[in-house]
């Protein structure tokens, strides 16, 4: 032997319905999700598009479902890859962790805080978990999360203990298709299906969705946020008035430091910049 002390390092793995997916696997995974391509997702990991290939088929072959749906706009995750790659993304982030600041976020508030963190943290020694606020909310009440913004302000009373601020104001559009509806995982939900009930509106819900191109394709009655749909793009025409769903959206932290203050007001500042109201 040299002496030299052997490296410690950890690395994630997951097991999807029993079945065991490698480190290498869930790059791909991730690469894929975060590229929307999967030519540039093999650039990004240094492999031909061949092989890259070869990875998806193993992944969908062990699991017995399609994780990738392609496009000629490019390839995006399905409903179950979005759920690996996001588990995956967060599993790294807190491994990666160390000392630095943990913040988390959903799709509908990762522009506002990667606008924020970018003027707040030019050394980059926060760690950003995207996630929903569910997920968030268990990280961060384990001590494991710093500071979440979360998207729906009826968590608030779930929390004890917490200092919360708003920096945000945004509106659910609500588009009607029928009784049978899809939860969008992302959003103050809960808010647009309490008006469903306040009105009197019969309606099931079938399902969770975690990619809103699927929740669209579904043909099912959806509620989500406005920032979210210009931020996409997505000329979408509410049925309520979305003034009657308007949210505060809020930042949650238990301890106030001076980077926490600017944090705050930079996501307040960035808000302004983007509302759409």
């Amino acid at each position: 032997m040299n002496g030299m002390e052997p490296e410690i390092e950890p690395s994630v793995s997951l097991r999807v319905g029993g079945r065991h997916l490698t480190t290498r696997q869930l790059e791909v995974l991730s690469a894929i999700h975060r590229e929307g391509s999967q030519n540039r997702a093999a650039a990004r990991l240094g492999i031909s598009t061949s092989v890259l290939h070869r990875y998806v088929s193993q992944m969908e072959g062990k699991v017995g479902r399609p994780l990738v749906v392609t496009s000629p706009a490019g390839s995006e995750l399905n409903e179950l890859g979005l759920r690996i790659a996001m588990e995956y993304e967060a599993l790294e982030a807190r491994m990666g962790r160390g000392t630095s600041m943990v913040v988390g976020g959903t799709i509908v508030t990762e522009e506002l805080l990667l606008n924020a963190l970018s003027k707040m943290d030019r050394e980059g020694l926060c760690e950003l978990i995207i996630s929903d606020d569910a997920r968030n909310l268990k990280d961060f009440q384990a001590g494991m999360m710093d500071l979440m913004v979360i998207d729906d302000p009826l968590y608030l009373y779930d929390l004890e203990d917490v200092i919360w601020q708003e920096v945000a104001t945004d509106r659910l559009l609500h588009v009607d298709n029928g009784p049978r509806y899809g939860r969008f995982m992302y959003g103050a939900q809960r808010i647009g299906f309490r008006h469903l009930e306040l009105t009197g509106s019969r309606y099931e819900v079938e399902g969770a969705y975690r990619s809103l191109s699927a929740l669209q394709r579904s043909g099912l009655s959806f509620f989500v946020n406005e920032s979210l749909a210009l931020r996409k793009r997505l000329d979408l025409r509410s049925a309520t008035d979305p003034s009657l769903l308007e949210h505060r959206i809020n930042a949650v932290y238990r301890e106030e430091s001076n980077f926490v203050r600017d944090l705050v007001g930079a996501l307040r500042n960035e808000s302004r910049m983007a509302s759409p109201i």
